[in-house]
């Protein structure tokens, strides 16, 4: 369900909103610890805050405290010109994939590496979805190929979102998340982001994530989800605010304690009551434990 308009965004005249400057970026490769906004979300069919400007109010709000944002192409350009000099920008590149549908694995492009790299952006975001019984995977798998070569010519970072997929669903066992994680980074994958192991909070997370960080050489972000994935994976919007920011403090600091490079955050974010704090508190976990 989509979270409600806040009466307090401003809109531009007819609906219409300018498009930011050029953005002032960070370029190399991702050092971390790091908290990355994730904002492609709706491009894909998940509509995660239904008004425009309300959407664009939350993310800006919660930027101020995150070291950079992935997007797909119209945030991010509506977004340029109001990130830090310290701040990352990713372009999402694929996003046909709409969630739920019969053609969710066939994931194909909508932007480019040459956009990001035209742009100023710091890099791309692809998302690779491995599911061993379906013949698009070795498509998919081309396709990231391509991409990782693209943004190597290009001088841009590529942020690799690499999943197992079993079943239509995104697989959250560790023995799956580790597969995905190789196989993209063997590949050439200079930074991953990768789901939270659905295992029990606490010891059995922290080791969890330690063993898919130790599977690779290279940066992990590990992703939100859900407002808040617990080791059900349901979604629990409509839980009390405070429950619900505990659970994901408590899912960063198993992260962090882990070795993860950071997070990429987006729901648990900006459908928080009051995202800007929110991020504040994720980004002073991620911060203080990932020195």
């Amino acid at each position: 369900m989509a979270a409600s308009a806040d009466p307090r965004s401003a809109t531009g005249r007819r609906g219409i909103l300018p498009v930011g400057s050029a953005p002032v970026t960070v370029r190399g490769p991702l050092r971390g610890p790091a908290l990355i906004l994730a904002a492609d979300h709706r491009a894909r069919g998940v509509i995660t805050i239904e008004a425009y400007s309300s959407y664009l109010g939350a993310l800006r709000s919660a930027l101020a405290h995150c070291d950079g944002i992935l997007a797909s192409a119209q945030p991010l350009a509506h977004l340029a010109g109001t990130t830090g000099a310290k701040q990352r920008t990713y372009l999402s590149l694929n996003r046909t994939g709409l969630a739920g549908s019969a053609f969710e694995l066939d994931d194909r492009m909508v932007a480019t590496v040459a956009r990001a790299a035209a742009l100023g952006y710091t890099g791309v975001k692809h998302m690779t979805r491995i599911d061993t019984t379906d013949p698009l995977t070795s498509g998919a798998l081309e396709l990231l190929g391509k991409v990782l070569e693209d943004s190597r010519i290009a001088g841009v970072e590529a942020l690799i979102e690499a999943v197992s997929w079993r079943g239509g669903v995104m697989a959250r066992d560790t023995d799956a998340i580790v597969y995905a994680a190789v196989i993209a980074h063997d590949m050439g994958a200079p930074v991953l982001k990768v789901p939270i192991p659905a295992v029990e909070p606490g010891a059995a997370r922290v080791e969890a994530v330690a063993r898919v960080v130790s599977s690779v050489g290279v940066p992990v972000l590990f992703l939100g989800g859900p407002r808040v994935p617990g080791a059900d994976g349901k979604d629990r919007v409509g839980a009390d605010a405070q429950a619900v920011r505990d659970a994901v403090l408590a899912e960063v600091r198993d992260v962090m304690t882990g070795g993860a490079a950071g997070l990429a955050i987006g729901r648990a974010l900006i459908q928080d009551p009051e995202p800007g704090e929110m991020a504040r508190q994720v980004a002073e976990v991620v911060h203080r434990q990932g020195r």
